[in-house]
């Protein structure tokens, strides 16, 4: 555990002056000095400050066990305790300055400031007498009271997180964070302690959170696509989600930058040449079939063929279909002609008739929210993304698209 606290150090000073040779005063009738103490312990109260000057501890221990014998008032142990912390420190007694700042944080005779100096060496005395747990106790009680730098905040939650204390790892992980945005970004490795934390505690929610600040901070991260995947698979878990949209998450993922597997490659394509879009099928496989993949199977083969030889006629065949579609078809029918012209780029007329389709009406909401999301990219793939975002964010179905169009606005916002 590392302290970085203002009083470790600062205490130090403070000992020093307090041990430095010059005498103390007691109180007399005409006046009061700086720092007053009894007369009886004023003459073993400097000697035993000479001797810490002169760094002859074992003098300084017997005058200041002389000086206690004879101490009345609470001043005079303040003044003592403050040389015994001095002493202690020096010999390398842990237990003592524990000891020795605990009484003097008790005793009332500290300003304010040397208050909060000795309860920030207090942790590092404990530290030295060998009791973490009761450092990492003082360090979090001197943080919560006085505030401390993202790095503090961060090494409590880190300290935290290794006593599997996962609670307060994520308070204090989570308190770095806000605090280091203040002035710039957190580190990374800040990001994936707070979702481990959480993971900890069974926080499914609060993990993909992380990543969405994750992926805002850091979109390029060498962790991002599964941070992606983390946010969008699970989509596959509403539900009502089936194969209406299947395509749909592969395409999120393709557009968060995720690479697909082999498996997933052909899951899409096959599904696009089911669903009528020869360009989406040719278009997820071309790289790898002028690659000669090897991973490449029969059916992407057998697809990559029929969707080359299908594109043509189907491209030159949509504006008919649009037409006829728009005066006799359904709402779901329009619908999916405007999906055939997103998967060819043609996105203002791809959001012509996702529009028309909503307007005349799509009985099943899943069906609707499916036709939103469409609409979303649409506008988002021609710039428009206040209007996406818009749309994206009245999709509320349980198949799988309200998790989608979260992902899409996210993606909006990161990608540009």
């Amino acid at each position: 555990m590392k302290f970085r606290l203002p009083g470790a150090t600062a205490i130090a000073a403070i000992m020093v002056a307090v041990a430095a040779p010059a005498p103390l005063a007691f109180a007399q009738n005409g006046g009061q000095p700086a720092v007053t103490v009894s007369r009886e312990i004023a003459q073993p109260l400097n000697e035993a400050r000479a001797a810490l000057s002169a760094k002859d501890w074992a003098t300084a221990k017997t005058k200041l066990d002389a000086a206690t014998a004879k101490s009345k008032t609470p001043a005079d142990k303040g003044q003592i305790d403050r040389l015994r912390v001095y002493l202690a420190s020096q010999t390398n007694d842990g237990p003592g300055q524990v000891s020795s700042i605990n009484a003097l944080l008790s005793g009332g005779t500290l300003t304010p400031d040397e208050a909060k100096q000795y309860k920030g060496a207090l942790a590092k005395a404990h530290l030295d007498a060998g009791n973490q747990a009761a450092s990492l106790t003082a360090f979090r009680a001197y943080i919560d009271e006085y505030g401390g730098t993202p790095d503090q905040l961060v090494g409590i939650a880190n300290d935290a997180y290794k006593a599997n204390d996962n609670a307060t790892a994520v308070t204090y992980a989570a308190k770095a964070i806000a605090a280091a945005k203040a002035n710039g970004k957190p580190d990374e490795s800040w990001y994936r302690l707070l979702a481990s934390a959480h993971n900890r505690l069974g926080q499914a929610n609060e993990v993909l959170a992380v990543r969405v600040q994750t992926l805002t901070d850091y979109p390029a991260s060498q962790n991002a696509e599964q941070y992606w995947k983390e946010l969008i698979v699970p989509a596959q878990d509403e539900p009502e989600y089936g194969p209406a949209v299947r395509l749909d998450l592969f395409r999120t993922l393709l557009a968060a930058g995720v690479k697909l597997s082999a498996q997933e490659r052909t899951q899409l394509s096959d599904g696009a040449m089911k669903r009528g879009l020869p360009n989406e099928a040719l278009t997820v496989l071309e790289s790898a079939v002028a690659a000669n993949d090897a991973t490449l199977t029969a059916l992407d083969k057998q697809n990559h063929a029929e969707a080359k030889t299908a594109v043509a006629a189907d491209k030159a065949g949509l504006a008919k279909e649009a037409a006829d579609v728009q005066k006799k078809g359904s709402g779901a029918d329009i619908a999916s002609i405007g999906e055939a012209y997103l998967s060819y780029g043609d996105n203002a007329k791809a959001i012509e008739l996702l529009n028309a389709a909503i307007a005349k009406g799509i009985s099943d909401p899943g069906e609707l929210d499916i036709a939103k999301l469409h609409l979303g990219v649409a506008q988002y793939r021609s710039g428009d993304k206040d209007a996406a975002r818009a749309t994206w964010g009245q999709i509320k179905a349980n198949n799988g698209t309200n998790v989608l169009a979260k992902n899409w606005t996210l993606i909006s916002q990161i990608k540009g």
